[in-house]
């Protein structure tokens, strides 16, 4: 990462964190000549503080802003790319070059950030004047934080370094470190997080992480580094606490006050035009009769049951010069401005922990479990008991199913397709039958060769 360009904005991140965050929740914002090593001394600076995070994620649209959607969405089998994007297009035909601009920016991006988490993550803890409750849910809020960042760096480019500091001076020779050690640190960020973090989410909305959010993040990381009890306990702690559910209608699942969501961004007051930039990107003048920016795969299109609520709510066209373009309408309003957003970007949702208890479930051995599981999915989309559609219940069958369900449930969502055919070792027996370009070396993205210039203790990707 750039740790030279990271150390010198991370003050001004801060600083702006704080002055700009009472857009994000109703916060007064400190004293405008505040300085770094004061903000940490206050309830309300540190909390403005923290809240620059999420101002970040939601600026950040090549990574955690729609990015790892759309790039992980045409690295997979889901997206086509109509932009003639050059870059984008490398994606798509998974051939990714170090020198790729949007391959840079998403990582220094993530990096960056987690460089302000970590500055927090002092401040915080050095703190001798902060309320005990204000100083747990920051910390908290951090490390969740940097384990959600992490999360997805590590299972876009394997080996990652673990960056814990804010002193650019270890950060500009760190090394990766080994997948393992990253899944610890993981998981050990969300441990903290769930026993620092309320039930009851700080603010109005769902719009930052409360328990509950670590403890669905936690789930996942528990099932990726195939530890099934463990994910299977975490989830069904969600699922069984009655906070969220029962599942909404599919019409309702991306709206502001979804039952569903777990974890939601909310729009900045700057960015009120917009619902949220998934919506833009995925809607932007369709409504003119343009193609669209993205349209959805033929095989993706094809693999829907024809009754599935999913396709049905979730996938729209349109026809330009006779020719029809399905595209993702997940995100229905793109938003208008001056007009209060109808929908928030969904982070975390409940159908996950139920394919996460699911999938659990079946390498434990309970299948019965697992295929009630299973049905609560595919009761929403208005679809047959799994029962009726596998040719015997064993295992195989039913991992096959609940690959199935959450090609169809997390469709263009978060990269969950590309990275459930890596973690289930399916990627080159899936990709290598649908793009003539594919290699093996592709299931990970190279690292950025503008990192590798200033950090020489940074290793290339194999075959980069």
């Amino acid at each position: 990462m750039r740790t030279k360009f990271v150390n010198t904005m991370l003050i001004a991140l801060v600083i702006f964190s704080i002055i700009s965050c009472k857009k994000f929740v109703e916060i007064d914002p400190p004293k405008t000549d505040i300085i770094l090593s004061e903000a940490f001394k206050e309830d309300n600076a540190a909390t403005s503080a923290v809240l620059g995070i999420y101002t970040n994620m939601l600026s950040n649209t090549n990574f955690e802003n729609s990015g790892i959607t759309i790039f992980s969405g045409l690295s997979a089998d889901e997206l086509q790319d109509f932009t003639n994007n050059a870059e984008q297009l490398e994606f798509q035909r998974n051939q990714i070059l170090p020198i790729n601009n949007t391959l840079s920016s998403m990582w220094s991006g993530a990096f960056t950030n987690l460089v302000l988490i970590n500055t927090c993550i002092e401040g915080l803890e050095s703190s001798t004047t902060l309320s005990n409750a204000v100083k747990a849910q920051l910390i908290g809020e951090c490390k969740f934080s940097r384990a959600f960042l992490n999360f997805y760096l590590l299972n876009l480019w394997d080996k990652i370094p673990l960056v814990t500091s804010s002193d650019w001076r270890l950060n500009a020779v760190i090394a990766q470190s080994d997948t393992e050690e990253v899944y610890s640190a993981i998981i050990n960020d969300l441990k903290a997080a769930q026993s620092s973090l309320s039930e009851n989410y700080p603010t109005s909305g769902k719009v930052r992480p409360n328990k509950w959010a670590a403890t669905a993040l936690l789930a996942r990381a528990y099932l990726y580094h195939r530890e099934y009890a463990a994910a299977e306990v975490e989830a069904s702690t969600i699922i069984e606490s009655g906070v969220y559910g029962p599942l909404a209608g599919t019409e309702e699942v991306f709206l502001k006050d979804s039952h569903e969501a777990i974890w939601q961004l909310m729009p900045t007051i700057q960015n009120l035009v917009l619902n949220t930039t998934e919506g833009d990107l995925f809607l932007r003048d369709i409504d003119q009769g343009s193609v669209p920016n993205y349209i959805i795969t033929k095989k993706l299109l094809n693999s829907f049951e024809a009754t599935d609520q999913r396709k049905i709510s979730w996938i729209n066209q349109v026809d330009v010069s006779d020719e029809t373009y399905f595209y993702p309408f997940k995100y229905k309003d793109r938003g208008s401005f001056g007009v209060a957003p109808t929908e928030y970007y969904v982070m975390l949702r409940l159908a996950e922990q139920y394919l996460i208890r699911a999938e659990s479930r079946v390498q434990l051995g309970k299948l019965t479990e697992s295929m009630n599981d299973l049905n609560v999915i595919r009761n929403r989309a208005g679809l047959s008991r799994v029962q009726e559609i596998v040719s015997a219940v064993d295992k195989d069958n039913l991992l096959s199913a609940v690959e199935n369900e959450n090609r169809h449930e997390f469709f263009i969502e978060w990269g969950h397709r590309w990275m459930d055919l890596k973690r289930t070792g399916r990627i080159n027996a899936v990709m290598s039958t649908d793009k003539p370009t594919w290699k093996a070396i592709s299931a990970n993205f190279p690292i950025p060769q503008s990192e590798l210039n200033v950090n020489r203790k940074l290793i290339q990707n194999p075959g980069y």
